[in-house]
């Protein structure tokens, strides 16, 4: 990995957690990583790529954020706020994901997740 971010996970809060599991694993054949009861990491073997998913509150699916991974969060958060983005989250620490992380956003567009996992 550089310091430059890559796409890593996008995302989504849904209705029916349970249902759309079972959907992307079994029709799509991702598989699952990681589930609590309200959260779960499904991720696709031939792409790499990671869906994010948790419970919706109102019953409608959400865009949350795409999740970039980059060796330098600091780095990469900083050379992203000069360039315009609002802070949402500064640098810190998730134990329970096992990450280094921050979020970011600009008005009209999407918000944006910067990872390091251990």
């Amino acid at each position: 990995m550089s310091a430059i971010p890559a796409l890593d996970h996008i995302a989504f809060t849904v209705p029916n957690l349970d249902e759309q599991i079972e959907r992307l694993t079994s029709t799509f054949g991702m598989k699952l990583q990681n589930r609590t009861d309200h959260f779960a990491l499904v991720r696709d073997p031939a792409s790499g790529l990671t869906f994010e998913l948790g419970r919706s509150d109102d019953g409608e699916v959400h865009f949350r954020h795409l999740g970039f991974r980059t060796d330098d969060v600091d780095q990469a958060h900083a050379t992203l706020v000069d360039a315009g983005m609002e802070v949402s989250h500064s640098p810190h620490r998730r134990e329970f994901a096992r990450m280094y992380t921050s979020f970011l956003k600009q008005s009209g567009c999407l918000e944006v997740q910067l990872v390091k996992f251990d």
